[in-house]
């Protein structure tokens, strides 16, 4: 019915050369819930698409920098990390970055320890382990 009047009142502002305001509303449903954690992974999925390794670094490294951040969306960012930044460099400066963040959680430590390897050379793999131990 709602579509019947709208093309009624569009065919009647055409023949008269008026103007026409359509508002509309939106169906009431469900609200969307999104949990904190969704977000920061939706937020990670979106730095990870943009076109510049440097652009990528200071997002990744804005979200290492939050407080509460989930223990989930560290786990996720340290895999982006991996994923999306190509140099050796970028990725250890957000990697300490999260390690220095008080909220880091011990899943997120393992799944860090568990990726080590990933990084090429070995002074970068022991600046991560010296922050790591420096925490505790």
């Amino acid at each position: 019915m709602t579509r019947n009047v709208l093309i009624v009142t569009l065919a009647m502002a055409a023949c008269m050369g008026g103007c026409v305001v359509i508002g509309t509303e939106e169906e009431p449903g469900r609200p969307v819930v999104v949990e904190p954690d969704d977000a920061t992974i939706r937020e990670i999925d979106a730095v990870g698409r943009l076109a510049f390794d440097h652009d990528r670094k200071s997002g990744y490294e804005r979200i290492a920098r939050r407080q509460g951040l989930g223990a989930g969306a560290q786990v996720y960012l340290i895999e982006a990390v991996f994923k999306h930044l190509a140099f050796e460099n970028a990725k250890v400066d957000v990697l300490l970055t999260l390690v220095r963040n008080s909220s880091f959680d011990s899943a997120a430590e393992a799944a860090l320890l568990d990726r080590l390897g990933r990084l090429a050379f070995e002074h970068d793999k022991r600046k991560i382990l010296d922050a790591i131990s420096a925490r505790k």
